[in-house]
């Protein structure tokens, strides 16, 4: 089947029997076999990576209301459907790796007893492994952003990749000073990003695997419009200083972590801040495609299913309000199956800046993109017209991202 085509089918809940057959739908969208659909991209003896969003284990104490952690997180149950169709695809032969570089501050144990995910380990007839790839984690949310308070752990157990983009890199072209990674102490930042060095360093469990299979949650983000397969491969990165999410200040200083100096002063005694988020961060976004670049260095196969069943909207990704959009959303190309998928939550993808340079670039065209679909509404002329769809809301500032006929 064409990397072309992107497959959307409904799904009303996180019932097994519900999710097999919105799975078996989305196959038969997507031209596989019915009785084995990923032998397609799977061949037995293949190490097969499976990242989900785990980017917290609880909801933020520092949210304005409580909600879901489904609307953070993807549901274990479409992680088993998947896992389920790869296990059948190996054969009794290859591996299984399901694993995620969470937020620092994320408590890894307290997830798998969350979502129960670590039976999967003895499913199989095949090896079966849940890891967490962070090298370093943060016991304390107050001690967040302080290198020297963090905890050491194993991380990825196969060790990291180093991918240098040099020239390719979107931050190239970018003066380095202001650059701010995950800690205070930004020297390791700039050292990574200066002139002809752009590093970026992955999870070698993740980036020598055979088969990449993502599962993102369909959620709305603060800094870059959308979360979905591209923004959910800083999971990759087990050295989060080298992920440079904004530079310090504000536009007056060089700076776009804040609008204006107005706010940046305001934050100063705010108790949350939001640093970066806002689509006047020119830095994360050239972050975002430099992450779908350093993947792209090495040839595997591709497959995603984007839980959007239960998504997030508004102030994702930690403190979205839950959206019951009942939808799951496959494809073999991650950037096209974002692009569907952000156009399915009534945003533009040619304003999410880093879907936008992918367009703009000629790596990938709307016209090209075939979606298929059980259901009418989405089976013709998606692109083509300015219906809001499943109409996800953002903050305010983000609103030019909107579709926005109906929007209020």
């Amino acid at each position: 089947m064409s990397k072309n085509v992107v497959a959307i089918e409904k799904a009303y809940d996180y019932n097994s029997k519900t999710l097999n057959e919105a799975m078996d739908k989305l196959c038969e969208d997507l031209g596989y076999d019915k009785e084995n659909p990923f032998s397609s991209f799977i061949k037995p003896g293949n190490k097969v990576f499976i990242k989900p969003n785990w980017v917290a284990s609880r909801w933020r104490e520092s949210a304005d209301h409580v909600d879901s952690l489904y609307s953070v997180i993807t549901h274990e149950a479409v992680i088993e459907a998947v896992s389920d169709k790869v296990a059948l695809a190996l054969d009794g032969k290859g591996e299984i790796i399901i694993g995620d570089n969470p937020s620092i501050d994320a408590d890894f144990e307290e997830l798998m007893k969350f979502n129960n995910i670590r039976h999967l380990e003895n499913k199989y007839n095949v090896p079966c492994h849940v890891i967490d790839m962070r090298p370093l984690v943060c016991k304390d949310l107050k001690d967040y952003g302080q290198r020297d308070k963090m905890s050491h752990q194993t991380g990825d157990p196969l060790g990291e990749v180093q991918v240098n983009l040099g020239k390719d890199s979107m931050l190239y072209s970018v003066d380095p000073s202001l650059f701010r990674g995950v800690f205070n102490e930004r020297e390791e930042t700039v050292k990574a990003h200066t002139g002809d060095t752009q590093l970026y360093t992955y999870g070698k469990s993740l980036y020598d695997a055979d088969v990449y299979i993502s599962i993102p949650k369909l959620k709305t983000h603060q800094k870059v419009g959308a979360t979905l397969n591209l923004k959910g491969l800083v999971g990759s990165v087990t050295e989060k200083n080298q992920l440079v999410h904004w530079r310090v200040g504000s536009p007056e200083t060089g700076g776009d972590e804040y609008a204006n100096e107005k706010e940046l002063e305001a934050a100063k005694t705010a108790k949350v801040t939001h640093r970066g988020a806002w689509p006047g961060n020119d830095t994360i976004w050239r972050m975002v495609v430099d992450l779908y670049k350093g993947m792209l260095k090495k040839e595997r196969k591709y497959f995603s299913v984007i839980d959007g069943i239960c998504g997030g909207e508004g102030q994702g990704p930690f403190c979205p309000t839950s959206k019951h959009s009942n939808i799951l959303i496959a494809g073999e190309d991650l950037l096209n199956t974002d692009i569907v998928a952000a156009r399915l939550m009534g945003l533009n993808p040619n304003k999410i800046k880093y879907l936008q340079y992918f367009i703009e670039t000629g790596m990938t065209s709307l016209d090209n993109i075939n979606v298929k679909s059980h259901i009418d509404l989405y089976s013709k002329n998606f692109f083509n017209n300015d219906d809001p769809y499943l109409d996800f809301e953002v903050i305010d500032k983000w609103k030019e991202i909107k579709i926005m006929k109906n929007y209020s």
